[in-house]
């Protein structure tokens, strides 16, 4: 490592294994999240406009149905047992909403479409709350106080790119494989948690 890159990011040289993979884990993430989130946008708006306070007051009661499974699966397994677990299991599910929105039928896609709309919200929440929980196990106070607004720029980098590609992907691929490339970010993230 350079001492002018070093300057500039504040990482030392011992640090940068660990830094490497976890600027990967969250640019994949957030890959990831902004893959999925144009998809979540129009499938939520695909019912209407005025439905959207429905979903919100949905997303809260998913949210406090989920919050205490969550809890349960941290406190009873390994730190990264859980983080394979936990997004393989998202992973899993976006297979689930890629198969009933290509087979189900046009009135069940709204219905599946508000599903999905909620179930990324909650998503969104808990991975991203994975990924910090994990860096502060994983780094110091006096390293996070150096480290985690790099971590936050490898955020808003994932979240470029995500768009990015979702943006110029939408024209020449259906719903489906977008989710499948959130897929394989997820699968990234969970690589390069184990690292």
């Amino acid at each position: 490592m350079s001492p002018r890159w070093q300057r500039l990011t504040g990482v030392r040289p011992e640090e940068a294994p660990a830094v490497m993979w976890s600027m990967l884990y969250v640019i994949a993430l957030f890959l990831a999240y902004y893959v999925l989130r144009p998809i979540r946008d129009e499938l939520g708006v695909a019912g209407g406009v005025q439905n959207l306070p429905w979903l919100f007051t949905g997303t809260l009661l998913a949210m406090l149905v989920a919050s205490p499974l969550f809890a349960l699966a941290v406190r009873n397994l390994p730190r990264r047992q859980f983080i394979a677990l936990a997004y393989r299991f998202f992973a899993a599910n976006l297979v689930l909403f890629a198969l009933l929105l290509h087979f189900a039928e046009p009135d069940a896609q709204v219905w599946i479409g508000r599903a999905f709309f909620i179930w990324v919200s909650v998503f969104n929440l808990f991975v991203v709350s994975v990924f910090w929980s994990f860096m502060v196990d994983l780094f110091d106070s006096e390293q996070g106080k150096r480290l985690f607004g790099l971590f936050a720029a490898g955020a808003t980098l994932g979240g470029l790119l995500g768009s990015a590609i979702t943006s110029s992907l939408i024209a020449h691929l259906d719903r489906s494989w977008l989710m499948a490339i959130a897929i394989v970010f997820l699968e990234l993230a969970v690589l390069a948690s184990r690292r």
